[in-house]
């Protein structure tokens, strides 16, 4: 009979405690007389048969994850366990039956009786046409059959459709099967080393060993959603890959992580650490490392980039997101309109303690946010463990006395784990090797390991004549480790440089399809022998690992991968350019970044494709994404280029002009202007490239308050213009510019303000539907049935253009800007949004509404700023919040800001220098006197709901009152006013 399935199910429960025992009885009961009373037991056979259940419940559930990781290739469509038999195999036409056997000893006849039978009544149901396909059946043992068995299966009464398997049997026909493992660690052994053969698998192969284990163990119990306790082939890759998500939202460990000397431990109860450490000493690869194995969710976050009083915004973005990003009622309760970042942070620290929670954070590089903003972000969030990850100086010191702790550090790897990671690179050392190595590498993992790797390759593995060579040649750590880092990468296999070689094109992280894609087309490698490669960069240094997917060579190590590259012939780097340029033209439609559109565009000038360029030129969105100086050279050459055709030199041309025009370099778009024009006499050019060079040429004269050339530039291009909507509305707003630029406010404001409604009224909206919507909630109301990008682009300038007509600083304005701000988000015009959301800053500023302001920079700029990547815009950004924070009484905070701008104002250009000249002015007269009162301006009724977005209907309506001295301060700090801005 059947064996009962609750009864199954009761003991599989147990197979939790995955009791990995000896196999064979002696080994079981084998006791040490020293024992202590409490490891007695009262029966030592009972234990015996325990242990042999759960062995065997254990083997059998390896058995099946061998299968599951077999499936793939060999047309396997489903995979059932515990249903009808111990595992069945579903193939096209076909299904397989196996019982698993596991002995001590040998297979007898008796042992699998009871499978023969119900073999027979399987059998049966497929003879009757009651199952599909034929069936077979295997009977799989650890245990070779004993010789009573074997003569009965080599009988001619043994069914022809049931075969035994044991190890060192036959050979076996099924290929989807695997041989069966003589013990558990075999098993674990087995499927590891398959697991490992997986590719693109980033988890350790025991780690998905014991997942698929565990999953399959899950199915057993007929527990949703496997009620039907089966895995089909399709779902096998998600399945695989659900694992790596699970376990892989941190950057991800070295693939062989050792242990460093003291680790201290990841989670505690204290409410905040620091881990100090130089950089090299592994402080992120333990982290990703602890983060695999932590019970509960740990949240990083890197704030390399973040000025430090918006540091608690991006916290409470962070961990908001993780934790309750599915749940948008809880995120209400976070995100409150018009609340400062602290004050979000301290919301989201009461909800945490109401679920009885703690968020654990891991801050890294956190000496580079000053001190004071970390101790405020650790004050408002009590339910909140922090650790902090930074680099020893300064601020790691002021933090571990405002914090009243003392910082935890990773002492690297001591002389033992040093000589067990060189001996498996295959180097020999001593011990006095090792110590020596160990102090010029401060036993840092990644310094180690690359000194091994140059110590094979040069020295025939000794680390002493490594050591004497590195230790004559500099006596400084740093110079120690660039020449650490040169020899690592020439002594390595050749495979492994030209690898490096070519992956070091993309300054980006590429995903693993796109890596294996670019080695593929270059090395004429098939998938398998691409990965295998990437499999050996990581223990290297070289390759960086991001998430689940991205990769990247260090950027240390790019500049010896191209010159590796370029000493191999253009040959090689013209195919592997011509490879990328490929990759990122197809990677870019579904994911597209600034700094990816950056090397796409240095790709198309370095082969040549100088349409291609020139089309980027003249499209106006091209200008917003902030890569301007990687075509320029691009762009003049192939306007100089007298074997370019006529056409596409002129729109070389009017790229150029374009971007002077917007930067006001007049004399270089007056002779382009020229050139332009020299180029349509020869009568070769159609009507748009007449009306490009008309339009520049007006605006230029616009620019140079030449009246009367403008009237008749305006004259002549309104007659040539195609009688088509967009083209007038482009000239309609050329014109309106114009007027603006001759000092007609009211033309420019009434012309601009017909074109914004024709605008509006094409897009089948009003300015009242902006009101209470972001731009993601507006983009269901526009057309969806077109492209309107350059619409939305052209009534975002519109709206700007009035907005500066309008002059002035007042609600109008910055209502205005506002919307402007929203369009210009639709359309993916990063620059403008910046720039006129620095113009709207200003507005607050000059309603001395400091507050919200620095809302605005905070909640709106910044991310932007830095999930854009727009350099050009970083400088005049920071230093305008270091005025709004001094104006808001940050004085500390302002001071700090401006320390860290001061390093790049020689290399400001004069416009810019002199304006932070100025910029740092205000902000000490506001500390010494002190800055305007804040305030708030009445609103007109009908603009309250727009100024509401911004600071709350509440700060909109309720005039602000006089602030007692011991009442909490507005700023939202929780001190008393006298203690904060009162001072």
């Amino acid at each position: 009979m059947r064996r009962n399935p609750i009864y199954q199910l009761h003991k599989k429960l147990f197979t939790l405690r995955f009791v990995l025992t000896a196999d064979t009885k002696t080994e079981a009961t084998s006791k040490n007389n020293d024992s202590c009373e409490d490891n007695s037991v009262l029966s030592e056979r009972q234990l015996i048969r325990i242990e042999a259940v759960h062995r065997g419940f254990l083997y059998q559930h390896l058995y099946a994850a061998i299968c599951l990781l077999m499936a793939g290739p060999n047309e396997v469509e489903r995979v059932i366990v515990e249903r009808d038999e111990d595992i069945e195999i579903v193939l096209p036409g076909r299904r397989v039956y196996v019982q698993v056997k596991t002995r001590v000893g040998s297979l007898n006849p008796s042992d699998i009786k009871g499978a023969l039978q119900r073999f027979e009544e399987i059998r049966s149901e497929h003879t009757k046409g009651k199952r599909k396909g034929s069936a077979s059946f295997i009977i799989a043992s650890n245990a070779e059959p004993s010789t009573p068995l074997f003569e009965r299966a080599s009988s001619k009464d043994w069914p022809d459709d049931v075969q035994l398997h044991w190890p060192d049997g036959p050979a076996q026909e099924e290929v989807f099967l695997p041989s069966p493992p003589r013990n558990v660690w075999e098993a674990v052994s087995a499927c590891s080393q398959l697991a490992g053969d997986l590719p693109f698998a980033l988890l350790k192969p025991e780690t998905l060993t014991w997942k698929l284990a565990s999953m399959v163990m899950f199915a057993s119990a007929g527990t949703p959603p496997r009620q039907d306790h089966s895995f089909s082939r399709e779902e096998l890759p998600q399945l695989f890959e659900q694992l790596v998500i699970q376990m892989q939202e941190l950057p991800a460990p070295p693939p062989n992580y050792r242990t460093q000397l003291d680790e201290p431990m990841l989670l505690g109860d204290q409410k905040v650490r620091i881990i100090s450490g130089l950089s090299g000493a592994g402080k992120t690869a333990w982290v990703a490392e602890a983060a695999t194995h932590a019970p509960i969710p740990v949240t990083y976050i890197d704030v390399v980039d973040t000025p430090g009083p918006a540091l608690a915004s991006a916290v409470t973005r962070e961990v908001a997101g993780r934790m309750f990003g599915r749940s948008s009622g809880k995120l209400g309760e976070i995100l409150l309109p018009g609340a400062s970042g602290i004050d979000m942070l301290g919301a989201l620290s009461v909800k945490l303690g109401e679920e009885g929670l703690h968020a654990h954070i891991v801050i890294d590089n956190a000496h580079r946010v000053p001190a004071s903003d970390i101790e405020v972000i650790v004050d408002r969030a009590p339910n909140f463990r922090f650790l902090l990850l930074g680099q020893p100086g300064f601020e790691i010191s002021n933090l571990e006395a405002r914090l009243a702790i003392q910082a935890e550090t990773l002492h690297g790897w001591d002389e033992d784990t040093i000589a067990t990671a060189i001996h498996d690179a295959g180097c020999q050392a001593n011990f006095n090797d090792c110590e020596r190595l160990a102090r010029l590498t401060g036993g840092l993992p990644f310094y180690v390991l690359n000194a091994a790797a140059v110590a094979t390759r040069e020295y025939g593995g000794l680390i002493r004549d490594f050591c004497e060579e590195v230790e004559a040649q500099t006596h400084l750590v740093e110079t120690a480790q660039e020449i650490i880092l040169r020899r690592t990468f020439e002594g390595l296999p050749p495979d492994a440089r030209e690898t490096i070689a070519i992956l070091s094109l993309a300054d980006i992280a590429l995903t693993r399809d796109e890596a294996i894609k670019l080695l593929q087309a270059t090395c004429d490698l098939d998938v398998r022998a691409s990965s295998a490669r990437l499999r050996t960069l990581p223990r290297t240094g070289a390759l960086e690992l991001f998430g689940t997917s991205g990769l990247k060579i260090h950027d240390a190590v790019r500049i010896h991968g191209l010159a590796e590259l370029a000493g191999q012939g253009n040959n090689l780097e013209s195919k592997a350019k011509a490879a990328l340029l490929e990759i990122l033209t197809v990677s870019i439609r579904k994911d597209w970044t600034i700094a990816k559109l950056g090397l796409l565009i240095r790709l198309f000038g370095q082969l040549g494709n100088a349409k291609i360029l020139v089309e980027f030129a003249t499209n106006e969105l091209f200008h917003e994404m902030g890569v301007w100086p990687e075509i320029e050279p691009f762009l003049i050459s192939i306007a100089a280029s007298v074997g370019e055709e006529a056409g596409t030199r002129l729109w070389a041309l009017d790229g150029l002009v374009f971007n002077d025009l917007r930067d006001g370099n007049f004399e270089p778009a007056h002779d382009r202007i020229e050139e332009m024009q020299t180029l349509i006499d020869t009568g070769s050019l159609g009507v748009d490239e007449w009306l490009a060079w008309g339009m520049k040429k007006m605006l230029l004269k616009s620019m140079q308050r030449e009246a009367k050339g403008v009237e008749e530039l305006l004259a002549i291009v309104e007659k040539r213009l195609p009688a088509k909507s967009e083209h007038m509305r482009v000239f309609r707003y050329n014109r309106a510019l114009a007027l603006f630029n001759l000092g007609d406010n009211l033309g420019a404001c009434t012309a601009a303000s017909q074109l914004a409604e024709d605008y509006y009224e094409e897009l089948g909206i009003s300015p009242g539907d902006l009101i209470g919507r972001n731009a993601p909630q507006l983009s269901p109301l526009l057309p969806q049935d077109r492209d309107l990008t350059d619409t939305l682009k052209h009534l975002a300038d519109t709206l700007d253009l009035l907005a500066q007509a309008t002059g002035g600083k007042s609600a109008s304005t910055a209502a205005v800007r506002i919307q402007a701000m929203k369009f210009y988000q639709l359309a993916n015009a990063f620059d403008s949004l910046l720039r006129v959301g620095l113009d709207l800053v200003d507005d607050f500023v000059w309603i001395n509404d400091f507050i919200g302001a620095r809302q605005i920079l905070e909640n709106n700029i910044f991310p932007v700023l830095q999930g854009v990547g727009l350099s050009s815009r970083v400088l005049e950004t920071r230093a305008l919040y270091a005025v709004v924070l001094a104006y808001c009484g940050d004085h500390e905070a302002a001071s700090k800001e401006v320390e860290q701008l001061k390093p790049f104002e020689k290399a400001m250009v004069p416009e810019q220098r002199l304006a932070f000249q100025e910029q740092k002015q205000i902000i000490e007269r506001v500390r010494v006197f002190g800055g305007p009162r804040q305030r708030e301006i009445y609103v007109p009724e009908h603009m309250q709901a727009i100024f509401s977005e911004r600071r709350g209907a509440a700060n909109a309506l309720e005039p602000r009152k006089k602030v007692g001295r011991n009442e909490r301060c507005p700023c939202g700090s929780g001190k008393k006013f006298k203690q904060c801005h009162g001072r």
